[in-house]
């Protein structure tokens, strides 16, 4: 993120179409994870899921998405210290991270940023911030 002001996914400049367009979902909350991932995959992702921040870098890895939504508090390995492990990995230098999260938006604010999130979902996550999402992924504004 280039400021400290938090980007809706309507802020973010378009990149090229993508034919296949993969997005790692990781939350703790199995519901809560299942229908981000859901959502996802009506919009034409392939999805994967994932429970906590120490399997978030090994799907991460594997998957090498897209997109990512992390949650923010989660057991194992908290979201900013997962997005900063994914971030230092070459194949992510391109990826959006996203994080989701249920605090107030200022609390989460810097620490996203200095974390390397490219912005922040609040839950819980409306299906219209997905289209954005997917929208800005498929270079369609």
């Amino acid at each position: 993120m280039s400021s400290l002001e938090p980007q809706t996914p309507s802020e973010f400049s378009p990149s090229s179409p993508k034919e296949r367009r993969r997005a790692l979902v990781v939350d703790d909350h199995e519901d809560s994870a299942n229908g981000l991932a859901q959502a996802l995959v009506m919009l034409g992702y392939e999805t994967e899921v994932a429970a906590d921040g120490v399997a978030a870098l090994k799907k991460a890895n594997e998957l090498q998405p897209d997109l990512i939504l992390l949650d923010i508090q989660m057991p194992k390995l908290d979201g900013y210290d997962a997005c900063r492990v994914i971030r230092a990995q070459p194949w992510a230098k391109d990826v959006r991270l996203l994080a989701v999260t249920g605090q107030e938006k200022t609390m989460v604010r810097h620490q996203s940023a200095e974390a390397g999130f490219d912005g922040y979902l609040l839950k819980p996550v409306e299906f219209d911030a997905l289209k954005k999402i997917a929208a800005w992924d498929a270079g369609i504004e």
